[in-house]
């Protein structure tokens, strides 16, 4: 996997290829993902819909949405990653305009052809459409607690704790829990605890540091558990970045 990550906005582009792996249920709180089959066929689950995706098929997982993803050694997957900060912040003009140079910078690097590159740029609109007219609903109380694992991922909640914080009790709040956000207070904790260590990682920080500030027990736990989710070790992951330039 290689990453292409725009060194002004929150924005990146990720090919996964030469990997035979199954991403588990998951989803993503802070992007809008555009992913492009370049070759091969990759299965996807999207809200529990079943898809098998070819060359030249795409397709868009919006933020809070529940899916999975599957593709062999053989398959290449472009993703592009827009930040929902950037969608809630620029206009659709603006943000075509900030993607089409973006974009022409990473296929300057080959990362992907023009064709590609057409496609990824004409689902901007459609992100657009997505953040306009189909924002995932969510409990209130849920949310309250979404965000408060998301700000804060590192630090251990208990279920107790977490169902106190709205009334009901664990079992009724793990079950409302997973009918919202498709996994349990636990797994999603452990998921931000990785999304926000690969921030950490951008900021140059040791495997090691960040494996116990973010509360894991050892390296090797904080390893596996961003393998899973991530699909390649830390160590990897900061070996695979390159940056993408906005001039303007």
């Amino acid at each position: 996997m290689r990453y292409y990550q725009c060194d002004k906005y929150p924005i990146e582009f990720v090919l996964s290829e030469n990997i035979d792996k199954r991403f588990d249920s998951h989803n993503h709180v802070r992007h809008y993902v555009v992913s492009v089959v370049m070759q091969g066929t990759v299965s996807v689950c999207l809200e529990n819909r079943e898809m098998a995706c070819y060359r030249g098929d795409m397709f868009i997982v919006p933020p809070y949405a529940v899916h999975s993803v599957s593709q062999g050694r053989d398959a290449r997957l472009l993703s592009m990653c827009i930040g929902t900060a950037f969608v809630e912040e620029c206009d659709l003009k603006t943000a075509e305009g900030i993607l089409r140079e973006l974009s022409g910078d990473a296929a300057a690097q080959g990362i992907f052809e023009k064709d590609q590159r057409d496609k990824l740029l004409a689902s901007v609109r459609e992100v657009y459409r997505l953040r306009d007219n189909e924002r995932k609903e969510m409990d209130a109380d849920i949310k309250i607690l979404a965000d408060k694992i998301t700000s804060h991922p590192e630090q251990e909640f208990s279920i107790e704790t977490l169902a106190a914080d709205i009334f009901v009790s664990k079992y009724y709040l793990i079950r409302k829990f997973r009918n919202s956000i498709g996994m349990t207070p636990h797994q999603f904790c452990v998921q931000n605890r990785v999304r926000k260590s690969q921030r950490m990682l951008d900021e140059e920080k040791t495997i090691s540091r960040i494996a116990v500030e973010m509360g894991f027990y050892d390296q090797s736990h904080f390893d596996k558990a961003f393998q899973k989710i991530v699909g390649i070790s830390p160590s990897e992951y900061v070996r695979s970045k390159k940056q993408t330039r906005q001039s303007t």
